[in-house]
């Protein structure tokens, strides 16, 4: 669920996306645009997903996969 801006900090807007299984995104940004924020939530959403069903990770513990951080940050240039 995209719960838009939920907060401001200094210029700045924090918005949340959060999964059915209670997992929180957050974004610290200047963007106005909803549309590309709420997308590139949604496609991190499905990164996390894979990341979560393979079998070797285990729930709770930190990312550290260097290919979802370069596909993160290849969908943040994309949409924001």
């Amino acid at each position: 669920m995209f719960l838009r801006s939920v907060d401001r900090f200094n210029d700045l807007v924090v918005s949340v996306y959060v999964t059915a299984g209670h997992t929180r995104f957050m974004l610290l940004h200047d963007s106005r645009s909803d549309d590309g924020i709420k997308t590139f939530f949604q496609e991190v959403h499905d990164l996390y997903i894979k990341i979560f069903l393979n079998p070797l990770y285990l729930p709770g513990s930190l990312i550290t996969s260097s290919h979802f951080d370069t596909k993160v940050r290849a969908l943040a240039r994309k949409y924001l």
